[in-house]
């Protein structure tokens, strides 16, 4: 039973006394200043009580204890290293500052919404607030298996409802797709490694200026790099040569939709004549693991075009068994290695630049630029959807949803999408197994 009462303190002070009776039968006091506060508690407490989610404030765990809960939660679920990490990142750098002191009970879905506005007026972005929002939300379902709360104010605020513009801006901006002539000139230049780029940059206040970039045979890389800093002793000048495993990497991202870190894990075992298995993936610690969702657990149809330059590529690869594209120790390629040193010297090269001078496209806007060709080509949602490794079909619709066209399937959507970016299919090389004139006549045959 649920009782008020007046009390006098001794400074002559005037409080109200709130009692009740809590899930467990003990007995509960809490002292206000007014009655109306008095009278509010006793409301909510009471419908808790009777709804069985009240958690007394003295039982009350903040937002870090429930945070510690769930990193021992995730440790104990064997989570991958990059999962933890993130989970470090974004809450100590956006989730403690602001809500770590917080009792569990005393946030509500306002709160979240308050302390989500904050975060955007200190400069942080969408895709910032999201992933904070994500780890906000983890940790109360965490806190509600072990019932240090009872509802998730994450999951119960209703997102403001956004203007066409707004949601025309927020697409743009999430999935850039890249041209198919940018595609088709990244890949071009890739396969020069026989060429030495020298490239002059000039910085500024607003980001780099590309000043010249030379081609020059490779044969003596010191002395022309030498000549062309003498040509530019004021500004930064870079070097850059295409390793032989860029194109073939770049391809099966841009072909196959494969993520940076699947590509880098991929295994020669899983390269069948029409489909690449995707089973492993590299995370940011260079770990090769099993891919973290059952989702991503899939096969892709690949055309005769990316067949014959991952044939050609294996001819020039030592062994069976091993990565597909993998370091001089047979070790996973780093992830820097493939986005600094290649893929963003790549494009300075052809003058696929911002503003800035940063680069155009990142390593996942090959992965939007396979999703969309098979939309292009006509591949129903389900399909691209098992093909990309989504978690669902209405993800991809989320996504991808303006894309879609109706048209062919199957592998004719990978094959089409592949002949109309390189044209005319790549020749075998003549280091290549016997087996491989037959593999070319059957894609051409195919086509």
């Amino acid at each position: 039973m649920a009782t008020l009462r007046k009390r006098t303190l001794p400074s002559g002070k005037v409080a109200w006394l709130a009692a009740y009776l809590d899930n467990n039968g003990k007995r509960r006091f809490k002292q206000f200043e007014r009655r109306r506060e008095a009278d509010t508690f006793l409301t909510r407490v009471k419908a808790e009580v009777v709804a069985g989610t009240h958690v007394p404030e003295r039982q009350a765990s903040t937002v870090d204890d429930a945070y510690v809960l769930l990193i021992a939660a995730l440790k104990a679920d064997q989570a991958a290293g990059a999962t933890l990490h993130n989970y470090r990142v974004y809450y100590g750098g956006h989730v403690k500052p602001f809500l770590g002191s917080r009792l569990l009970p005393k946030l509500h879905p306002a709160d979240v919404g308050f302390w989500l506005e904050r975060l955007k007026e200190q400069g942080r972005t969408d895709d910032t607030c999201r992933r904070a929002r994500i780890v906000l939300g983890a940790i109360f379902d965490e806190a509600i298996r072990r019932r240090l709360a009872y509802t998730n104010p994450v999951r119960s605020l209703r997102s403001r409802r956004k203007t066409r513009r707004a949601v025309i801006l927020e697409v743009e901006e999430t999935v850039r797709i890249p041209e198919r002539d940018a595609v088709r000139s990244m890949l071009a230049a890739a396969a020069d490694t026989e060429a030495l780029f020298l490239i002059a940059r000039e910085r500024d206040g607003k980001g780099t200026r590309i000043l010249d970039v030379q081609r020059v045979p490779a044969e003596h890389p010191i002395r022309a790099a030498r000549a062309f800093r003498a040509q530019y002793p004021d500004v930064e000048v870079e070097t850059f040569r295409p390793t032989p495993w860029l194109r073939p990497l770049l391809a099966t991202m841009a072909f196959a939709g494969l993520r940076i870190g699947e590509a880098r894990g991929l295994s020669w075992t899983n390269v069948e004549p029409e489909h690449l298995q995707v089973r492993e993936g590299v995370d940011r610690y260079n770990v090769l693991a099993t891919v973290k969702t059952a989702a991503a657990l899939r096969g892709v149809p690949i055309g005769p075009q990316l067949v014959t330059i991952l044939a050609n590529w294996r001819a020039r690869t030592v062994g069976e068994g091993g990565l597909v594209f993998a370091s001089e120790l047979g070790t996973p390629i780093g992830y820097p290695n493939i986005v600094n040193r290649q893929l963003r010297p790549l494009q300075a090269t052809l003058g696929i630049v911002a503003a800035d001078g940063s680069p155009r496209w990142t390593a996942h806007s090959f992965r939007h630029f396979a999703v969309s060709l098979w939309i292009d080509e006509g591949a129903k949602i389900g399909q691209v959807s098992e093909w990309a490794g989504h978690e669902s079909p209405e993800f991809t619709q989320r996504v991808y949803g303006h894309l879609f066209k109706a048209g062919r399937m199957d592998r004719r959507a990978a094959t089409a999408g592949e002949l109309s970016v390189l044209g005319a299919i790549e020749p075998a090389t003549p280091t290549q197994h016997g087996n491989d004139n037959a593999l070319e006549s059957s894609s051409s045959a195919t086509v």
